[in-house]
């Protein structure tokens, strides 16, 4: 894929609220989700976007949380 069409498919990846599948090892945004979305269990609420799956790595148990997340799919990274 040229880097060009890359990076446009990571533009309108980020733009899209609902994706396909799951982003393994790519950044996902807060307001993202996929089919195999896991609610968090602890601590924020039960809103559905990758913010809150516990698939998805912002960093929430450090200091300072990331605003762009890596997808772990299919490993938990927080309850």
């Amino acid at each position: 894929m040229e880097a060009g069409t890359h990076a446009q498919h990571l533009g309108e990846a980020a733009k899209s609220r609902f994706l396909r599948k799951p982003m393994t090892g790519r950044s996902v945004w807060p307001s993202q989700r996929c089919p195999a979305f896991a609610p968090r269990t602890v601590g924020l609420g039960c809103r559905s976007g990758c913010w809150f799956c516990r698939y998805a790595n912002f960093h929430l148990r450090e200091p300072n949380s990331l605003d762009v997340g890596v997808c772990c799919w299919p490993e938990f990274q927080s309850d």
